[in-house]
């Protein structure tokens, strides 16, 4: 076990103290200032685009529009924190405990974060480990630890927490569920998801210069912040109608132009991910180029979703109406980023789904914007009790 805060003290001391602290009403006073400084530092990051985004969502006016949204659907209530949230990170999206973490602050909770044991001091983190000193109150809510796979510290937290939050694959929170729960914690778990765009290529073919190098800067930011290893990356893009080839020759000119990072592992794992998907009957043709990989779809099995290896490797597969994507939607599908279809177009979409899958629809370069709704859930209704007085 590793402490980042508080720091020269034992876990046992630290968890003992953070227990006795009384929790927050939602949206209080210093939880809001110790946000805004954060979101200050962070969107000076600009090296870190991932950064700057958590930092806007941080803002002063998206947290009190938050707080006016979360006033109106509480009016008349009694609404409380649960108490202790217990967040587990993953290692993929180093940002994103921060969005469930200052979410459950909002909500008045005490506050319990592990993140990986594979990350150190990041930039991030160590905005954190500087701010916190100045915020009393927040500091003395929260625990910020690391360690590895003993189900011993798992079971500590979760015995004496009331809400975990677990942000990682399925064989993760797999392994976390068998460790129990207090009886009266509920669970937020995030799973292993996949998503896709889709794109109207009667729209797409009649777009200027202009308007193309727009829409592929989004469609870039989408992809590449976390190198398509995030939940809502896109991994799939679906044409409705005639595919635009135009699209991919502008794609490559502006991964070059952004001078984008290629890891020679990402290249050999996306070169032997698509020789071994070339064995199978429902793949087309394979294009392999030094930026990214096509690979065009027939079908689209369950399995090909597990068999994606991120760092610019696109799925394509083409439906002559949008309403036909129903057929190939599965649970695991999570965000659908589009391009030139309007709202009500996906109504029909939505009611022809018939499983689990699709919690988000939004425009192409939102796919990464987090929301206080994530994989269908509310964090603000997760994080907070309604005690009833008649």
């Amino acid at each position: 076990m590793k402490l980042f805060w508080p720091s020269n003290v034992s876990f046992e001391e630290s968890l003992s103290s953070l227990n006795n602290q009384k929790i927050n009403p939602p949206f209080a006073n210093e939880v809001i200032a110790f946000i805004q400084s954060l979101s200050k530092r962070f969107v000076r990051m600009r090296h870190l685009p991932e950064v700057v985004a958590l930092g806007y969502w941080l803002r002063k006016a998206n947290i009190k529009q938050m707080q006016s949204e979360f006033e109106v659907s509480t009016e008349s209530k009694i609404v409380r924190a649960r108490g202790t949230a217990f967040h587990i990170a993953p290692s993929n999206v180093d940002t994103i405990f921060v969005y469930s973490w200052m979410l459950s602050l909002l909500a008045g909770n005490r506050n319990i974060i592990r993140v990986s044991s594979k990350v150190e001091v990041n930039e991030v983190l160590q905005v954190i480990l500087e701010e916190l000193p100045n915020f009393e109150k927040v500091a003395a809510q929260t625990i910020i630890c690391t360690y590895g796979h003993e189900d011993n510290a798992t079971e500590m937290i979760s015995n004496s927490c009331h809400t975990r939050v677990i942000w990682g694959g399925d064989e993760t929170i797999r392994a976390i569920r068998k460790v129990p729960l207090a009886p009266l914690a509920n669970e937020l778990s995030f799973a292993d998801r996949f998503s896709l765009s889709v794109l109207n290529g009667d729209k797409v073919s009649k777009l200027n210069n202009q308007e193309l190098d727009t829409l592929l800067e989004k469609f870039y930011n989408d992809v590449f912040w976390f190198d398509q290893m995030a939940c809502s990356s896109p991994r799939l893009v679906v044409w409705v109608g005639e595919k635009v080839e135009d699209f991919w020759i502008a794609f490559k000119q502006k991964i070059q132009t952004k001078q984008h990072e290629l890891m020679a592992a990402t290249q050999i794992l996306k070169y032997t991910t698509s020789m071994q998907l070339a064995t199978e009957h429902y793949v087309g043709k394979i294009e392999s180029t030094i930026y990214f990989s096509r690979v065009q779809l027939k079908d689209m099995p369950m399995n090909v979703r597990e068999m994606h290896c991120g760092g610019g490797m696109f799925y394509e597969y083409e439906i002559e109406n949008l309403v036909d994507l129903a057929k190939i939607i599965r649970d695991k599908d999570q965000t659908i980023a589009y391009f030139g279809f309007e709202e009500e177009h996906f109504i029909e979409l939505i009611d022809s789904i018939s499983c689990r899958g699709i919690d988000r629809i939004v425009p192409i370069g939102m796919a990464l914007d987090f929301d206080g709704i994530w994989d269908g859930q509310s964090f603000l209704t997760s994080f907070t009790r309604i005690i009833n007085l008649i």
